[in-house]
């Protein structure tokens, strides 16, 4: 198992844990202030990470930097500078808006399980853009990652609307179409860009996106207020290890491995979710459950032990 795939088992376990903190902050703010929140937070901690990283590692990269005002501005071609911004938009601002738009449609139980459409996804376009192709076993291992992430996931009982509109499931398939073309876009460049200014670069571009939006739709933009509100520490918690942490780790684990297997190993944030769930929680664990996480593990395990 190499250091991407490692890297992709990580960021789903940092997903799982911020989940419960945002579950918690979720009881005090909307949707727009806790994405709003998150997009300005991140950028302002990715702004000292990159000033930081390229005064300790600028000169043991292969990258050419400008030194502009005492910093050090890496050169970045304008179509890769395009692209990045391009991917924040999609995958951050446009994934939000439609995932949110399809939680208030058709609930969280059956947008979650429209959410395993991730890696088929992922590995469609990895195959259409990079001719990036699985074996046998770890297409197996995709379907078995995926069965027990629904078999988790999926509460008959518990669904409080019988006919659900379609447009909601619509609207929950482009969540997840948007957030695999975020990610796979940058893959191609993931190489030609420092790590951090990458990010940095995304992050601005989905905090300028949903400024934007907030902007058309006659929003408030004030962030500030969140420190202070109940519920505050646990949406900051959660944005430093969800949205900083994660999507750092997540990108870094696009970049060491393929595209396909990071999404494959992606999806087993549900599992975990269960798991943190249920010790932190206190929510029950029953035998289909039990039964989700085997397959699912036993998935990862023949996408990792075949790569």
């Amino acid at each position: 198992m190499g250091l991407g795939e490692i890297l992709s088992l990580l960021c789903a376990f940092l997903w799982a844990i911020a989940v419960i903190y945002y579950k918690k902050a979720g009881d005090h703010f909307n949707a727009y202030e806790m994405n709003l929140f998150k997009s300005v937070f991140v950028f302002a901690l990715m702004v000292p990470t990159v000033i930081i990283a390229d005064q300790l590692f600028a000169t043991t990269q292969n990258f050419n930097y400008l030194h502009v005002s005492g910093f050090l501005i890496p050169e970045i071609q304008v179509s890769d500078l395009l692209i990045i911004l391009s991917s924040g938009f999609v995958g951050i601002m446009l994934a939000d808006m439609f995932y949110l738009r399809a939680l208030q449609i058709i609930g969280a139980s059956l947008t979650g399980i429209t959410g395993s459409l991730y890696s088929p996804f992922v590995v469609g376009f990895s195959l259409l853009f990079f001719g990036e192709v699985l074996t046998i076993w770890q297409y197996l291992g995709m379907i078995m990652v995926l069965s027990g992430v629904i078999l988790v996931g999926y509460r008959k009982k518990s669904l409080d609307i019988k006919h659900p509109p379609i447009k909601g499931f619509v609207y929950a398939v482009l969540a997840v179409l948007f957030t695999a073309l975020g990610i796979v876009m940058i893959k191609p460049i993931s190489n030609e860009v420092p790590f951090f200014w990458l990010i940095l670069i995304r992050s601005f571009g989905g905090m300028l996106a949903m400024m934007v939006y907030g902007l058309i739709l006659k929003k408030s933009l004030a962030v500030f207020h969140v420190v202070k509100k109940k519920g505050g520490k646990w949406l900051i918690v959660g944005a430093f290890i969800g949205q900083y942490v994660s999507m750092m780790v997540w990108v870094a684990g696009y970049k060491y491995t393929s595209a396909s297997i990071a999404s494959i190993l992606n999806e087993t944030a549900s599992i975990f979710i269960l798991l943190m769930s249920w010790l932190m929680l206190g929510e029950k664990i029953n035998t289909k459950k039990i039964m989700g996480v085997c397959i699912t593990m036993s998935g990862v395990a023949l996408v990792l032990l075949l790569d």
